[in-house]
């Protein structure tokens, strides 16, 4: 348990690198070796099996994903075989989230005081079991979008306790890339659905291939429940505990936070709006994942619609998405672990840029793009998917390491309140997108608002760089 500093920090000067404001003083002359702050992969307090027990972390998200991605795969059969109008398939799309809205605060609340393994493998076996039952009731709409819901409420295990769980096994030099790593198990989910889905519902019909989603998700909360150690060290250590982790713009200065120990709802809420730097990412992620969402959510209905491709194809096309999503989470992190020294802000505007570049595109592309287009027209869309997996997709893992970092041994209901109010976004943007492309009668009008939304995402990313300039992390409570 981290305790109170014994004076206040060494600011250093400017503190415009990595751990600037820690005075590293007293280790060099008593030999000791460096705590975890210090970035050292060998550091007292990272548990040696570290890179296994982030493997099951990235598993169980994978799992979850299938699901939470599946949904978007299967949505043009589920279209077809319901009647749907584009905004009410867009209800289908939001209803799961709905239910992580509701529920990401909690699983905060849960983690602090259950432990991740037991808040990780309970979501993803509830999200498996109620999923299937929506895969295996009846024809109305009322009961699937209720299922939905239901089984939403499962997926914040993965990003609460999962990221929580992460930050605490990691030494700062490793954990930009560490949690690009774990929110690669997003895409990875994705991929795998938009890898296997499409073919089983041609074949058996959607809710076959929902079954299936819903199987491989049970199946990694089990194994979690299982294999992950009952005896945690993100949930006993806390999550940047003590004030000698770098900010998440690399700067050291300003003045030391304090933060409640153990506050009520109501006080952390109130903590968390003075956390100016918790306050401005919140603001980009939401304006971000409004279009990462839209993308996951109407690519294939758009390729449906415009050019004319068949659902299987148009499904398949997310592979395209998730897998360049996979590699913007990985070089994303590593940037901002190894070319910015634990500056997550350059990185994650590096990503907002290239998903302004694909919304802008993809507006265009809604205005000329002609069914009779071809092979050529066919590989630019497959580019322009990759591109905007990496962009759209790939910023996630810094947006969670940030929340992560200024909480400290706060993060998990930290996440769980940044969430909730990130998942009013996903939610209510792909019915919003889908009403806007039934007013205007045509897509060109959405990308463009989307791309909007990018603008505005930087806004809040620079935002969020000159907050970080005048903070540190918080200093425990003993």
């Amino acid at each position: 348990m981290a305790t109170k500093t014994g004076g206040p920090p060494r600011t250093g000067g400017t503190g415009g690198e990595p751990g600037a404001g820690l005075d590293r003083r007293p280790q060099r002359r008593s030999g000791r070796r460096a705590g975890p702050a210090d970035g050292r992969p060998d550091a007292p307090g990272a548990p040696r099996n570290r890179w296994l027990l982030l493997a099951l972390a990235t598993l169980q998200q994978a799992g979850l994903t299938a699901v939470r991605f599946g949904i978007p795969v299967v949505a043009p059969f589920v279209r077809a075989d319901l009647g749907l109008s584009l905004s009410t398939t867009g209800m289908v799309l939001g209803a799961f989230d709905l239910g992580a809205l509701l529920t990401f605060y909690l699983t905060g609340r849960l983690t602090d005081r259950y432990g991740e393994r037991r808040v990780m493998a309970a979501g993803a076996v509830l999200t498996g079991v109620v999923t299937a039952a929506a895969a295996l009731a009846g024809r109305g709409l009322g009961a699937l979008l209720a299922l939905l819901v239901l089984a939403g409420t499962g997926f914040p295990s993965s990003q609460v306790a999962g990221s929580h769980a992460v930050v605490g096994w990691f030494p700062v030099r490793e954990r930009g890339l560490a949690m690009g790593i774990r929110q690669a198990g997003l895409p990875a989910g994705g991929f795998a659905a938009a890898l296997l889905l499409p073919g089983l519902a041609s074949g058996w019909g959607w809710r076959a291939a929902l079954l299936m989603a819903a199987l491989a998700c049970a199946a990694s909360g089990v194994l979690v429940g299982l294999v992950l150690p009952r005896d945690e060290p993100g949930a006993t250590r806390g999550a940047t505990a003590d004030a000698g982790v770098p900010t998440a713009g690399g700067t050291g200065g300003g003045r030391s936070q304090r933060q409640p120990a153990d506050a009520g709802g109501r006080a952390l809420v109130g903590w968390f709006l003075r956390q100016a730097p918790l306050v401005w990412v919140t603001l980009a992620a939401c304006l971000l994942a409004a279009v990462q969402f839209c993308l996951t959510g109407y690519l294939p209905l758009f390729m449906e619609d415009v050019f004319r491709w068949s659902p299987g194809a148009a499904g398949r096309l997310l592979l395209v998405v998730h897998l360049g999503g996979m590699l913007g989470r990985l070089a994303w992190g590593w940037a901002s672990d190894r070319r910015f020294a634990g500056e997550r802000t350059r990185p994650m505007a590096g990503a907002a840029w290239t998903g302004l570049v694909v919304a802008t595109l993809l507006a265009l592309v809604a205005l000329v793009g002609r069914p009779e287009g071809g092979a050529a027209a066919a590989g630019a869309m497959v580019v322009l998917a990759a591109l905007g997996g990496f962009g759209c997709l790939g910023w996630n893992g810094l947006y969670t390491t940030v929340v992560a970092e200024c909480a400290g041994r706060r993060s998990a209901p930290a996440l769980g309140m940044s969430m909730t109010v990130l998942y009013v976004f996903t939610m209510l943007a792909p019915p919003l997108f889908g009403r806007v492309v039934d007013a205007a009668g045509h897509y060109a009008v959405a990308w463009g608002l989307a791309g909007c939304l990018q603008i505005l995402g930087l806004g809040a990313i620079r935002g969020l760089a000159r907050a970080l300039r005048g903070h540190r992390p918080p200093v425990a409570v003993a």
